[in-house]
Order: C-alpha cells, then sequence, then structure tokens
C-alpha cells in the first residue's frame, strides 16, 4: 500500500505539473500552464536550467510514479530492481524540493516571484518530508512483507 499511495501522490504531482499551472500561496501571481511556468518557479529558487529541470521533474514524477505502483505486482527478482530505480530518483526529487522550498517556507522564507511571496503554504513541509522519507524506505526496504498478486489485489 506504501508504493501504491506514494505512486499516487508523484503521478498526481507530476501531472499537475505537466498540464496545469502550481498552486501557489497567492493569486497576485498567475505561472504559465505546464512546464514552462514550473520553469518560471524553479528559476525563482535557482535552480539552473529551469526549463530542463521542470520537464525532468515532471517525467520523474509520474513515470516513476507509476512504476512504483506496479512494482509490487511484479516477480520479487524485477519487483526489486524496479522499486530501488523508482524510488531513487523520487527521493533526489524530495530532497531538492525540501532543502530548496519545504525547509525555507517553514523558517518565514517563502520563494518569491517577481518579488511576490508565492508559497507561503504551512502543508509543503510535512508533505515532502513524508514522501521523502518514504521514498528512503522503499530504496533501502524494497521488498514488502507480504505479495500480492494482481489477482488478490482486486478481490
Amino acid at each position: 500500500m506504501l508504493r501504491v499511495f506514494a505512486g499516487v501522490i508523484f503521478i498526481f504531482l507530476g501531472q499537475v505539473k505537466f498540464f496545469d499551472s502550481i498552486h501557489l500561496g497567492t493569486d497576485a501571481i498567475v505561472l504559465p500552464r505546464g512546464p514552462e511556468g514550473f520553469a518560471v518557479y524553479l528559476s525563482a529558487i535557482g535552480v539552473p536550467f529551469p526549463l530542463f529541470n521542470a520537464y525532468m521533474v515532471c517525467l520523474v514524477e509520474v513515470i516513476c510514479g507509476a512504476l512504483l505502483m506496479i512494482s509490487p505486482f511484479l516477480p520479487q527478482r524485477f519487483s526489486t530492481q524496479l522499486t530501488r530505480m523508482t524510488a531513487f530518483p523520487l527521493m533526489v526529487d524530495m530532497i531538492v524540493a525540501t532543502l530548496t522550498v519545504g525547509v525555507p517556507n517553514a523558517m518565514g522564507h517563502p520563494v518569491r516571484v517577481h518579488d511576490i511571496a508565492v508559497t507561503a503554504q504551512p502543508w509543503r513541509l510535512p508533505l515532502e518530508v513524508s514522501l521523502l522519507v518514504i521514498s528512503l524506505y522503499l530504496l533501502l526496504k524494497p521488498l514488502p512483507r507480504f505479495r500480492l498478486s494482481p489477482l488478490q489485489a482486486f478481490a
């Protein structure tokens, strides 16, 4: 269930960045939709090559989130490798998000876009830390205690 929970959250976060506009803490600024808008946000926090990294984050969250969700239904050897291969980039994603946005926001230093504070969002840090811990856990312990076949999962 942990893989499915994390996978759903990552897919949701990635698809919002891909097809919509990220949620800001103010209505004073509206970012463009898609990775271009997310790149504006990444540029504001000082991420190099913001457009390239915006696409990378979107792809990592959607693809790795989906693969993380299907990994428990694969044979054990493939499940272990796929879980580790998807958990690592998701963990890196959450480390960057926590250090560049979550912690500074919690300490009263929101991200500023065009000199307007846009991330006065108390929910960010707990979500980012939770996803970081889950990704780290899955990286270190990729096998569940019990395994479900696809038929058992839907019964």
